[in-house]
């Protein structure tokens, strides 16, 4: 055969396979019968009526039926016959009566049904047949039996009497029934005399037979003697209750009054949720019995009468057997393994036993592959290797002493491959946002398996976005796929496999997703808005480009949903802006509240949002308060209640209350806030008051118009209760006291003929010096004049009015004081350290103070100094007077005083002490200027000497990276004017902590420090020379060296050059400059006009470096034709105003210059403090501050100025250095000077005399 035909061949077998896995399987499925429809298992039915037993079962093939009556097959003749499976019993009768079990089987197996017990219902009436009289006396215990006999059902039994004939007689807790249907009354009265009779009703025969009449006859006592309760009907001592069923205990009581039963389980309490009570508490009853209800539960009865009796009985809970796991219908495949449990609760504990196809598992043949096992509580069938043969019909018996239960299961043993019953749809379209479902369905033996895949990739339903539902029986499948939420992403092909151990199945669909209508921007949930503001709700929708949506908005008041036109001319509604969709609401009001739905309509779908629109306003005004007493004692204690108006849609928080009086000139006032949403408040008024009341309620959108006026509530006038506060007494001239009291006001009188009574006396006197009325209410001061100096008085204020005084008030106080006549004698002023002194005088006579001693203040000042205006110090009697915080080295002069309650007397005359040094402050600007082998340290003297400065006193160290200090070095410097130090040799890139000390006389003075870094060793890094640096003149160049901020420093540095045109020009060098005095050399004697080639060269002690060579030329040229410019007028009358405006700011500098004792230091020192640590040190002369001044040749400092605080103020500059070069362009430059400036480090430590005074004038020394 050719290549062609193989290649046909395989494709008709491929095609053959695949139809035939497409086509459903012609095999039938099979199953062992399964019971799915029987007959209650008490079964009662009407005697001679034919009846039909119920029977249905399931199966493959269809199962057949037959019957068994107690436990015998059943001969369908005579009684009995068939149809399907239902047993027809022809004519019932006590002959039927039995145990049915109905049988279907087939060749896999055999069900049975449950039990079912057949029943003829019948009534037999009563024992009695004659009609029977009791007697009783009034009050007794009567029980009138009903002696019904048996009746199947159950039936109904009560009583009727000849009173009421056909209606059930009234029950309640003096007549009732009990459990033996026999009628009790537990006292019977007169008017229970008459016919009874107890009346059994079977619903089931519709049958109601009547008792004989029993005839109660009750005569009557005249007094009915109480009787004690007595308990005439119990239960049993001991009780079962049955789980889930219900628990019923009843006791029934006789005596006279009727007694009341009352229950209670001994140790807990009854559950509330599940216990009622019935019959007039007589019965307890528990629904849903659970274990924990076992216990003694105790009924008591009682009437007042007599010691209350009582009964106990145990309950104990038992339980049928119960279901935990009933075996399940299973489908295995050939060589397979199969299991049915069987699992069974109860108390006791059920036994579980098996029947195979209905016989008992002990009664079958044995078998290898099937493994049964029975006990208490539970069983299992197991099949192993499992073949067709070994389907069956596997029922569950669990039995107790209480009862039995059957749960049937079958193994059914088959094999089919799997195939596709119900396919999902080919195309799916749906919308973005949305979901849809795919359903597929297949069947087979064993039951099918069904997976779904989107594009080819498993889906899996633990992804929240799908949900997979499956649903069918043993031998079939159904699978339902539902997408939630879907995307565009979403869009594709899924696709369903249903496959078992024997084959599978494939259906694809295609699923389009459309992006969905959307509200991108919605209304959200509340919007609020002021009445009569207009508001925007927004919306704005998203969607799909082949769907267009139709916006239209809704609303709700409150009438129904209506549709607004958004169009409609001069309407309040419209859109919010051209092309938007969102809603503009204008000129709003209350109406307007409601919900405001936005909904956007394509074809495909919709979408819309809503939100509560709510416009709020004030509230309305609360209706006029009514004003009631709220006590008989006093007319002042009332009540005030009012109806609240509407809210204006937003929650009033508060009600104001508020009041008018017949005092005009107090207006409306506040007297209370009620928080809402009180309506009421409590208030107390004040007597001999006529007022109105009104209401104003508050929301978050302001506050109501106040409500009506109440109507006028007058109070009467009443005694005053309260003592005058805040009464002063002053003392004012000698020998007077004035008296001061608030202003009581009309409304705060209580009543007419209002005054203050003032009164005044010596303190142990009885009877008053002094006693004034003051009628007019406005004055609220009184001076009283007793004409004697500070003398003590015990003062009395009181209110009166006409109901007589209020309480009074009692103060005591003293007049005037005079002023002291005498002056401390014999004052003494002696230094106890630097800064303290301690001042003592001889004692002041009593009676030259004029009043009461106080203390004795202390004037002092510095002799040198005027007008320092120091507040003076305060010494109090009987205590050492010191005056601390004066400034060392000073000479001060002490006045003492004496001070009373309010004079000062005469000073004393004036004691003059010098103070000896004291601690001298740090010194002025402490700097250091590094370089890589030496640092140079400078300093001012101290701006607070306190003493005479002697020297001073430096520590030098270095320390490491670890801040691990090395050798300190200790140099003493015992010259005052010597302020600079160099260290020298120096480590290279080495940190050094150097401390200064200034000395005086004192001893060390506050030291201060400062932490330079020396630069690394070597020759100096390679100079820079900026176009900036070289500052050409007419016959000379200026070259200004910077040094670099890193690497090694130079020490000095000169310069080379050359005329740069002439070929064989000598290059020449200037002499060096040591960097430490300056950092700029001038090139001199210069052609103008010339071009030069410089370079500069730095220099330590480490070597050389040569910058790179630079061209600049010098300033001049070739002679002008015109005429010179210094000929023109108009250049000499601007030279004239140059010169005279130099001449006027010459002056101003020498007048700056002289004003070193004209200005106060401490207040230059407070100056500096704020800018000393941001001031840059100064770039010009080089280190000339170390340099005695021109004017001050022996190096002294001007007294009354600071050490070189002129020469370090911002912006001032040295330019003697270019005065001979001043024809050139000096403007371009500022470094003339030295340019340690650029290393320096510099601390400066405030002043730390407190004593601002003495710190002003510690220069002048």
């Amino acid at each position: 055969m050719d290549r062609r035909h193989l290649l046909s061949v395989a494709v008709c077998l491929l095609g053959l396979s695949t139809i035939s896995l497409a086509q459903p399987s012609e095999r039938f499925s099979t199953s062992p019968p399964k019971i799915t429809k029987q007959s209650p298992s008490y079964f009662v039915v009407l005697p001679k009526q034919p009846v039909s037993i119920e029977c249905e079962a399931s199966g493959t093939p269809a199962p057949g039926y037959y019957w068994k009556k107690d436990g015998a097959v059943l001969s369908m003749t005579g009684l009995y016959s068939m149809d399907g499976g239902n047993l027809v019993v022809r004519r019932p009768s006590e002959l039927t009566n039995g145990i049915y079990r109905c049988f279907a089987n087939n060749t896999y197996g055999t069900a049975m049904s449950e039990k079912i017990e057949f029943v003829i219902a019948f009534a037999d009436g009563f024992k009695d047949s004659e009609s029977t009289t009791f007697t009783f006396d009034e009050g007794q215990l009567a029980t009138i039996p009903c002696n019904q006999k048996e009746s199947v059902p159950a039936p109904s039994v009560f009583w009727t009497d000849d009173a009421n004939p056909g209606n059930k007689i009234p029950l309640d807790n003096r007549v009732s029934i009990d459990p033996d249907f026999n009628l009790r009354f537990s006292n019977i009265r007169v008017s229970d005399t008459g016919n009874y009779q107890c009346n059994v009703k079977n619903d089931k025969l519709r049958v109601q037979l009547l008792s004989p009449i029993k005839e109660i006859v009750v005569r009557s006592v005249e007094n009915v003697e109480g009787r004690p309760a007595t308990l005439v009907y119990t239960p049993p001592a001991s009780v079962e209750a049955f789980r889930t069923e219900k628990l019923r205990l009843k006791c029934i009581a006789e005596g006279f009054p009727t007694p009341t039963i009352t229950w209670n389980k001994e140790g807990e309490t009854l559950p509330e949720d599940r216990t009622s009570y019935e019959s007039y508490g007589q019965e307890l009853v528990i629904s849903d019995v659970v274990q924990t209800d076992v216990g003694s539960y105790k009924c008591t009865a009682e009437n007042g009468a007599g010691t209350p009796t009582s009964f106990t009985t145990t309950v104990t809970v038992q339980s049928t057997p119960y279901w935990q796991n009933k075996p399940e219908d299973t489908n295995v495949v050939i060589n397979d393994r199969g299991v049915l449990d069987c699992e069974a609760e109860g108390i006791p504990v059920p036994r579980v036993t098996w029947l195979v196809n209905g016989v008992p598992s002990t009664d079958i043949a044995p078998n290898p592959r099937r493994t049964i096992t029975e006990g208490v509580g539970g069983g299992r069938v197991e099949i192993r290797d499992a073949i067709t043969e070994d389907s069956a019909v596997f029922m569950c018996v669990a039995t107790n002493e209480h009862g039995e239960i059957f749960a049937s299961g079958f193994l059914n043993v088959e094999s089919r491959p799997a195939e596709m019953t119900d396919a999902p749809k080919r195309n799916e379209i749906t919308i973005e946002g949305k979901g849809f479902e795919l359903t597929c369905a297949g069947q087979g033996s064993p039951k099918p398996v069904i997976t779904w895949t989107f594009q080819n990739n498993p889906i899996s339903d633990t992804d929240p976005k799908y949900s997979i539902v499956e649903d069918g029986n043993t031998a079939s499948t159904t699978s339902t796929l539902t997408v939630s939420g879907v995307s565009i992403a979403d869009g594709g092909d899924y696709k369903c496999v249903i496959e078992n151990g024997f084959g599978s199945v494939m259906a694809t669909s295609t699923v389009t997703v459309r992006r969905g209508t959307t509200i991108i921007v919605g209304p959200g949930d509340e919007v609020f808005v002021e009445e009569g503001l207009e508001v925007v709700i927004e919306c704005e929708v998203d969607h799909d480009e082949t769907l267009e949506p139709t916006v239209t908005w809704y609303r709700d008041t409150g009438a129904g949903q209506e549709q607004l036109d958004l169009s409609l001319p001069g309407g309040r509604f419209r859109r919010a802006r051209t092309g938007s969709d969102s809603l503009k609401v204008l000129n709003t009001v209350v109406e307007d509240t409601g919900t405001y739905e936005c909904r956007a309509v394509t074809s495909e779908d919709e979408a819309s949002a809503s939100t509560q629109l709510v416009v709020q306003t004030a509230p309305s005004a609360p209706s006029a308060p009514i004003v009631t007493q709220r006590s008989d004692v006093s007319d002042t204690m009332v009540a005030l209640s009012w109806t609240s108006g509407g809210d204006g849609n937003a929650r009033i928080t508060e009600y104001i209350i508020s009041f008018e009086t017949n005092f005009d000139d107090l207006g409306w006032q506040v007297i209370d806030t009620v928080s809402a949403p009180s309506t009421q408040a409590s208030l107390d008024l004040s007597p001999w008051v006529t007022y109105h009341f009104r209401v104003v309620a508050v929301n978050d959108i302001g506050q109501s118009p106040p409500s009506p006026l109440s109507e006028s509530y007058s109070t009467n006038p009443a005694a005053l209760t309260e003592a005058p506060e805040n009464v002063k007494l002053d003392a004012t001239d000698p020998g007077k006291m004035r008296v001061t009291w608030p202003e009581v006001h009309p409304y705060d009188q209580n009543g007419p003929e209002f005054k203050y009574i003032i009164k005044w006396r010596e303190p142990g006197d009885q009877a008053w010096m002094g006693n004034e009325e003051i009628i007019e209410y406005e004055v609220t001061e009184y001076e009283i004049d007793v004409g004697e100096m500070y003398k003590e008085l015990e003062v009395q204020v009181l209110y009166s009015n006409s109901l007589g005084p209020g309480p009074a008030s009692d103060w005591s106080g003293f007049t005037g004081e005079g002023t002291p006549t005498q002056a401390p004698q014999n004052v003494e002023v002696n230094a106890e350290d630097s800064s303290t002194v301690v001042i003592t005088w001889d004692e002041v006579p009593d009676s030259t103070v004029n009043g009461q001693l106080q203390s004795f203040l202390v004037y002092y000042s510095m002799i040198e100094v005027q007008a320092q205006g120091q507040s003076p110090a305060e010494c109090f009697p009987n205590t050492d007077c010191r005056v601390q915080n004066l400034t060392p080295f000073q000479s001060y002069e002490f006045q003492v005083a004496v001070r009373n309650g309010q004079h000062v007397g005469p000073k004393s005359t004036p004691v003059t002490v010098k103070m000896p040094q004291g601690e001298s402050g740090p010194v002025y600007e402490l700097t250091a200027f590094p370089l890589s082998d030496r640092i140079v340290v400078k300093w001012g003297k101290p701006a607070s000497p306190n003493g005479v400065i002697t020297g001073y006193h430096l520590n030098i160290s270095s320390y490491d990276n670890n801040n691990r200090l090395g050798n300190q070095t200790v140099v003493p410097i015992s010259d005052a004017e010597t302020t600079t130090y160099e260290v020298n040799p120096a480590e290279p890139d080495t940190n050094y902590y150097i401390v200064v000390h200034a000395v005086n006389g004192y001893g060390l003075g506050k030291f201060d420090t400062v932490e330079p870094k020396t630069r690394p060793a070597g020759a100096p890094v390679k100079p820079i020379v900026a176009e900036s640096q070289i500052a050409p003149g007419k016959k000379y160049i200026n070259v200004t060296f910077v040094q670099k901020d890193d690497g090694p420093a130079a020490n000095q540095f000169y310069v080379q050059y050359k005329e740069a045109n002439k070929e064989d020009a000598e290059l020449k060098t200037t002499p060096p400059l040591d960097l430490l005095k300056g950092s700029m050399i001038t090139v001199p004697d210069l052609q103008p006009g010339t071009e030069y080639l410089v370079t500069v060269v730095a220099a330590n002690d480490d070597g050389e470096t040569i910058g790179d060579e630079q061209t600049t030329k010098t300033i001049g040229g070739a002679t002008q034709a015109a005429s010179p410019i210094f000929v023109q007028g108009w250049f000499i009358v601007v030279l004239i105003v140059i010169v005279a405006l130099l001449c006027i700011l010459l002056v101003l500098c020498i007048l700056k210059s002289q004003r070193g004792g004209k200005y106060n230091v401490s207040d230059k020192e407070q100056q500096r403090k704020g800018d000393i640590e941001s001031t840059p040190l100064k770039d010009e002369g080089g280190f000339e501050e170390f340099e005695p001044r021109k004017d001050n040749p022996d190096g002294e400092l001007p007294r009354g100025s600071q050490g070189s605080l002129r020469d370090s103020e911002p912006g001032s500059s040295d330019t003697d250095s270019l005065k001979e070069y001043a024809d050139g362009e000096l403007g371009k430059f500022n470094e003339e000077g030295s340019f340690i400036g650029q290393y320096g480090d510099k601390k400066q430590r405030p002043t730390e005399d407190t004593d601002q005074s003495g710190a002003a004038y510690s220069t002048f020394v």
